[in-house]
């Protein structure tokens, strides 16, 4: 589970506040909503490709992620962990977005993203998962873009990955 503590989450808002400047204005609409969600599935495909070109162009200078424990991971960390995966083979899953919300704040500079991220991926063949063909996790997201060189870049994610409850029938 990611979680930020109040001191991280400061800073991550400072930080990305601060970067808005005297810089060209992005305007507010649905196509830059559309734009975002277009970034958001450029770094899911580099994240699942271990794609380091296309996370460095994604990943501001000051990205923070943090860990299961809470614990700040710097753009240089991520980078050098996708980095050691490269010559692994791609994940073969299907993910997709829903409950997705974007919200733009100082004056359109700033955008947060938010949704659920459903990740499903075919499960090793054995005997105990033939009943499931596919494994499924889920992830609660939320992510601060800022509008920077004519394009969106990301400053700070966080995820919480849980396990929705049962239905009953």
């Amino acid at each position: 589970m990611y979680r930020f503590s109040k001191a991280v989450a400061i800073g991550i808002a400072a930080t990305a506040l601060s970067i808005v400047s005297a810089r060209a204005h992005s305007p507010v609409s649905e196509r830059t909503a559309g734009a975002l969600m277009a970034v958001e599935h450029d770094w899911l495909t580099a994240l699942n490709r271990h794609d380091v070109t296309t996370l460095t162009r994604i990943l501001g200078q000051e990205y923070v992620d943090s860990d299961f424990q809470g614990d700040a991971i710097t753009r240089a960390q991520y980078l050098a962990y996708f980095a050691k995966l490269a010559s692994a083979p791609p994940r073969q899953v299907e993910q997709t977005f829903e409950d997705t919300k974007v919200r733009f704040v100082a004056g359109g500079e700033v955008a947060i993203v938010t949704g659920l991220v459903i990740t499903r991926a075919p499960k090793a063949s054995t005997a105990a998962s033939s009943s499931s063909p596919e494994a499924v996790s889920h992830s609660r997201f939320t992510d601060v873009f800022v509008w920077r060189d004519a394009r969106w870049q990301v400053v700070s994610g966080q995820e919480t990955h849980f396990a929705p409850a049962q239905r009953s029938r």
